[in-house]
């Protein structure tokens, strides 16, 4: 489909396998989680900034912080998942992404949730600022998202 690269909200696909099911035939509750990544990861991609990149060439990593997850229906072994994930909240040091994630064939929201996350040196393990390239890209796409989301207790 059309490709706007100032698009706020991305979308990922994921089938369920059986690896990722308990015993009761349900997603496992810890994948959704998995699941976050996974968005989290593509929306920062199909922005054009890879976070392997910022790694290996900025030594630069964003570990998390802070994530909640609320479920609402279960998925099972090979419905397709789609996550949706958008940035809500960003500052020059954090960034935290919401999430809506779906069953696509039955159109069922299955679980909702937040991630903040940090930016730290590699080498150090120092906070640091979030690299110039990604704050260019959300003060471009997000600049009524700016300022740190307060987290709830």
């Amino acid at each position: 489909g059309f490709y706007n690269p100032l698009m706020a909200t991305h979308e990922s696909r994921y089938r369920i396998l059986y690896r990722d099911i308990d015993s009761m035939g349900y997603l496992y509750y810890g994948r959704y989680l998995d699941l976050f990544e996974m968005g989290r990861v593509e929306w920062m991609r199909e922005e054009g900034f890879r976070y392997r990149d910022m790694e290996a060439n900025l030594r630069l990593a964003l570990p998390v912080t802070h994530a909640k997850c609320q479920y609402h229906s279960p998925l099972r072994f090979d419905d397709l998942a789609l996550i949706r994930t958008e940035v809500i909240a960003w500052s020059g040091t954090t960034l935290c992404f919401s999430y809506h994630i779906f069953s696509q064939e039955r159109q069922e929201l299955c679980a909702t949730g937040e991630v903040e996350l940090g930016c730290v040196d590699l080498d150090q393990g120092q906070p640091q600022r979030l690299p110039k390239e990604l704050l260019d890209t959300l003060t471009t796409l997000l600049p009524q998202c700016k300022g740190r989301r307060k987290q709830e207790g």
